[in-house]
């Protein structure tokens, strides 16, 4: 089990509706601009479970769909933040994506650094893992440009020679034919190593095979979350060194048919969410999930019974670290002058305040200058 906190990043991917996923249902504001179906209801069979907060004179509710989300925040492990999100507009999903995840924008930055906030994490922390960052699928997203992490969809993936470990003659033209070029003697040292704890681990001498992983709890099958946070939930308890895994879940672009798709999407990430956390036990003491997106949707319905592109969003914290069953941060409203342009909720909580304290209150990092450089968080009492 993992004694060193662990950062889990999920990025829900094309831009979450958060006025229905964590639902102020009692807005008069709201409740003029969409019609039933793509409003949480406050009474019914499918009415959405109540928020206790103190933010706002609102009815706050979580969609029908997210009980175990509101199970989390009864038990006093989850916390959310509303109206939260990038400080510069804009209604691309490419551009603010790469602007949440690089975390680099504002007058005083150095142009031309691609970096990532999760990379320069790393450069900064150096943590000594030998698998201290992980990227869940087929690609590293940009958060963790500028610093080393294993890719791969499972952990099979990582392995070399199918298992086997690599005949001594290979390993040793790779490490030495490698060696003469600097920028690609390190990886190709990692690799290699990386290989070998992870076959030295998982593989079996007996079946000539990578054992199976055997979670604690049942995932839910037919969720496409289900494998990839298995494959964090088996990184963190085999002890492989990890402090930062990221999870990509797309789909979240309703701009027609919004009230069905948002069933289906809000329904599994939920529950392979709680399995995940399940499935822990005893590490949840050490890990913390913060749950994002590039933005959120507007306040007004379109004509195709979805949302189009908004600003201000709902993010969210798991662990049992922060003093969660709390809403936290300021709600700006939904009247005409409060939205932003006259369309969308307001971001009164810049993301990276919610990120700079999971970075010093979770990951203990004394001074997030040079993860979020020139930029002065706000405090929110995550911790508090």
């Amino acid at each position: 089990m993992p004694r060193e906190p662990v950062l889990v990043v999920v990025f829900l991917r094309g831009g979450v509706d958060g006025l229905a996923l964590v639902s102020p249902t009692s807005d008069p504001d709201l409740i003029a601009a969409r019609p039933p179906s793509l409003r949480v209801q406050r009474e019914g069979d499918g009415a959405g479970r109540v928020i206790a907060q103190e933010v706002a004179d609102v009815d706050f509710r979580f969609h029908p769909n997210a009980g175990a989300l509101a199970d989390l925040y009864d038990a006093g492990d989850l916390t959310l933040i509303h109206a939260a999100g990038l400080s510069e507009a804009t209604r691309s999903h490419f551009d603010a994506e790469i602007r949440i995840e690089r975390g680099l924008f504002g007058p005083g930055v150095v142009p031309g650094d691609p970096s990532g906030w999760i990379g320069r994490w790393l450069q900064a922390a150096a943590p000594a893992g030998p698998m201290a960052a992980l990227a869940v699928g087929a690609s590293a997203p940009t958060s963790l440009v500028g610093g080393r992490a294993a890719v791969a969809e499972n952990l099979t993936d990582l392995v070399l020679a199918g298992g086997r470990g690599l005949a001594p003659a290979l390993r040793a033209r790779l490490l030495a034919g490698f060696g003469d070029h600097g920028p690609l003697a390190q990886p190709i040292s990692d690799l290699v190593g990386l290989s070998d704890m992870v076959s030295g681990r998982l593989w079996s001498q007996a079946d000539g095979a990578m054992r199976p992983y055997t979670p604690s709890v049942a995932y839910p099958e037919n969720n496409r979350l289900s494998q990839p946070l298995m494959t964090v939930a088996q990184s963190i308890k085999t002890g492989f060194g990890l402090r930062v895994a990221t999870v990509d879940v797309p789909g979240w672009d309703t701009h027609a048919d919004q009230a069905v798709a948002l069933q289906g999407l809000t329904q599994r990430l939920c529950d392979a969410l709680m399995a995940f956390w399940r499935d822990l036990g005893s590490a949840q003491q050490d890990v913390s999930v913060v749950v994002m997106s590039e933005f959120g949707r507007r306040l007004r319905s379109n004509t195709a019974g979805g949302t189009d592109h908004g600003r201000g969003n709902v993010m969210m914290v798991l662990g049992p670290q922060a003093r969660g069953g709390r809403m936290i941060g300021r709600w700006p409203g939904l009247a005409n002058e409060a939205l932003d342009e006259g369309a969308d909720l307001a971001v009164v909580t810049d993301y990276r305040s919610v990120l700079a304290e999971l970075l010093t209150g979770h990951m203990g990092m004394a001074d997030t200058s040079a993860v979020f450089p020139r930029f002065a968080a706000q405090p929110l009492g995550l911790w508090g």
